[in-house]
């Protein structure tokens, strides 16, 4: 295989990842392009292009990595040891560290925005991606039920889907709001989850 084109990027795929999914949450999919991640590290398209030859390969990483990171996260002993009520805060936090940039969405809400219009392989991935986190959701929900941290009518499968929707939705809203509407809405959920 050929040597990229220029050497500022080699062996520095994590760069250019992590720079498009920062645009992607800011701009959308549709929004951003190579020559926006080129100008940013000062390098040529070719480079990014070597690394990924097309926009939908890149895509498709930054969601697969996304799911890594969060199959890494729920089998992690310190998580995995939690009581139900903490596992679904620190769920939470995932959602509340989006907002430390300034104004993008969390990665499951702009690729909803933009689903119609993704290629076909980053539409799968998105679906694999939200389903990661209805699985957990729902496994997390239904224990916790079992065992009497949680009480909510209705079956653990609902409940996850009304958690996560809750949850992006509000991501959404703080763009044109502010970011106590996060908390607001987690604050909602954990009282319709609360012990009667």
């Amino acid at each position: 295989m050929e040597e990229p084109p220029t050497t500022p990027l080699n062996g520095t795929k994590k760069q250019i990842i992590d720079l498009a999914e920062s645009l992607l949450l800011q701009r959308g999919y549709n929004g951003f392009s190579y020559s926006h991640i080129s100008a940013a590290l000062n390098v040529k398209n070719a480079a990014i292009h070597y690394h990924f030859p097309t926009k939908t390969e890149l895509g498709v990483a930054i969601i697969q990595r996304t799911r890594q990171q969060f199959e890494k996260w729920t089998n992690n002993s310190r998580i995995d040891n939690m009581s139900y009520l903490k596992k679904l805060d620190a769920f939470f936090d995932i959602f509340r560290n989006f907002l430390k940039f300034e104004g993008p969405v969390c990665l499951g809400s702009a690729l909803e925005n933009d689903f119609n219009t993704l290629p076909g392989e980053m539409q799968q991935e998105t679906r694999a991606f939200i389903a990661d986190f209805l699985t957990w959701l729902e496994k997390l929900l239904k224990e916790g039920r079992d065992t009497g941290e949680f009480s909510f009518s209705g079956p653990p499968k609902e409940q996850a889907v009304f958690v996560l929707a809750a949850l992006q939705g509000a991501s959404q809203m703080v763009r044109a709001t502010d970011k106590t509407y996060l908390d607001m809405a987690i604050r909602q959920i954990k009282q319709s989850l609360k012990r009667e």
